[in-house]
């Protein structure tokens, strides 16, 4: 298990010897270079050095985690490694080539330091704006830059410590009277190693959103109004906003953080049933590039034309994703006919704080897999962002402040496993619906192995499907299709 620990660290020390020319340099050059910039330099690979151990101890724990034997955690380790290259040093040339363009402070001729950043970042942003629907690019001017320390920003967002759902091991709710299984998360942080999901879009079609919500404004590419046409989707106690939240809370130091916070999105408002103007919710996404499509909703009886409308977006690259609903029954029992099912979507039941299916999870033979959900009967529910101020939920458990509330659902499952979704096509953006399927199949967690779970030959069980989604597998598995 040394070996590749090593292997690691003597890229670190190249890398840094090439940084500073190689074995060495005359005196005269040595004397160009000033006392200030010599500081930078050797702080400069200070942070690329501390990148490479921090992606360097993710890494060993994910693999390790994964694998048994020494051959398969080695190979593991070798999958990441190109990744980790570009993400330390790629990252590094990011900040400092933002740094050089507009994050000088006018007063003076220093950088605005990483604490003045986010302060910066809201003094520029107006409250209303959103991006012009018809531009082409996936990301805004206030797109942070990234750090090497990403991960653990993420980690230190002021809620995250109750997000279970990203990481259960050692939970504080345990130690607040909520039971919390330790391995009941998505295994997010293994995904994180490799990608936050960055250029990719995603798109909610739900009842709408609030555009101005701190923890999701600036993640938002293009708002729209299937209902009506135009930009106003927002709405009170908004099941959309949750929804959005889920996948795209940013990192910026308040409240949560989202499955794939670099990933932008495109919240679409539908709350006309029709086929006309689901057909219309969906040919907006897609037409402005969203490549994964989120869906917490369904009929029960899809009709034929939105059926056909679901097979069109999986001809095209699409990925879209459905929840299996919330009555703990099955959609195998004759006249049901769910958009969970349809064979073109991903159909996504509930796993709660128990590492299990949730007793209200939907179930069925077209079921694909599971993502937490909570179950608020016997533990917290999963917490997301919720209407600004006093509005909305009431459920923030004496825990959190009124912007966000504990919930559950699969209309939460849907969600986190899209920006599992996202994550995926951020490594590879050439995979197919099929193969996204595939991935989430073969890699899902065996969940309720101590309970009645009976998975079949082809890895499935009734009411759990192909088990939980798992993150940094389904992730890993799309980069090495990639390759």
């Amino acid at each position: 298990m040394k070996k590749q620990t090593v292997t690691l660290s003597l890229v670190v020390t190249m890398l840094l010897m090439n940084a500073c020319g190689g074995g060495g340099s005359s005196t005269s050059e040595r004397n160009l270079v000033t006392e200030n910039e010599s500081s930078n330099r050797v702080e400069r690979d200070n942070k690329i050095e501390q990148c490479f151990v921090e992606f360097d101890e993710i890494v060993l724990e994910d693999c390790e985690a994964q694998y048994t034997t020494d051959e398969e955690i080695d190979t593991c380790i070798e999958s990441y490694e190109d990744e980790i290259v570009d993400t330390c040093l790629l990252e590094e040339e990011d900040e400092q080539s933002y740094s050089e363009d507009s994050l000088v402070d006018d007063n003076s001729s220093n950088i605005i330091s990483d604490n003045d950043w986010w302060n910066w970042l809201e003094e520029q942003e107006e409250e209303s704006a959103l991006p012009d629907e018809n531009s082409d690019s996936n990301e805004t001017d206030s797109t942070p830059p990234t750090t090497t320390s990403t991960i653990a920003q993420a980690k230190a967002e002021p809620y995250f410590k109750y997000a279970w759902h990203l990481d259960s091991s050692n939970s504080i709710l345990n130690s607040k009277g909520y039971q919390i299984d330790e391995n009941a998360d998505i295994n997010v942080t293994g995904a994180w190693a490799m990608t936050m999901g960055a250029g990719v879009k995603v798109a909610v079609i739900d009842d709408g959103a609030d555009v101005n919500h701190e923890d999701l404004k600036e993640n938002i590419y293009l708002a729209y109004n299937a209902d009506v046409g135009g930009k106003n989707i927002q709405t009170k106690e908004s099941h959309g906003n949750t929804c959005a939240g889920f996948i795209v809370a940013p990192i910026n130091g308040k409240g949560i953080v989202g499955v794939s916070p670099k990933s932008k999105m495109i919240s679409i408002k539908l709350e006309d049933s029709s086929d006309a103007y689901t057909i219309r919710a969906f040919e907006y996404a897609k037409k402005h590039g969203a490549k994964v499509i989120s869906c917490s909703w369904g009929s029960y009886d899809v009709s034929d034309a939105v059926v056909s409308e679901l097979k069109s977006l999986y001809d095209s690259g699409v990925t879209v994703l459905f929840a299996s609903g919330n009555e703990g029954s099955s959609h195998d029992k004759v006249g049901i006919n769910d958009e969970s099912e349809v064979e073109w979507v991903i159909g996504v039941g509930a796993s709660g704080e128990n590492n299990d299916v949730t007793s209200y999870s939907n179930y069925g033979k077209n079921i694909d897999i599971l993502a937490p959900g909570g179950d608020s009967q016997l533990s917290t529910g999963v917490l997301g962002i919720d209407d600004m101020g006093s509005s909305g939920s009431l459920e923030q458990r004496d825990l959190v402040n009124n912007n966000y509330a504990f919930t559950n659902g699969t209309s939460f499952s849907a969600p986190i496993a899209s920006g599992v979704v996202a994550m995926m096509y951020a490594v590879n953006p050439n995979i197919t619906p099929k193969e996204v399927k595939e991935i989430l199949e073969s890699t899902a967690t065996k969940v309720g192995k101590n309970s009645d779970a009976s998975y079949d030959d082809n890895g499935f069980d009734e009411k759990r499907a192909y088990g939980k989604i798992n993150a940094g597998k389904a992730v890993m598995e799309a980069k090495r299709l990639q390759k």
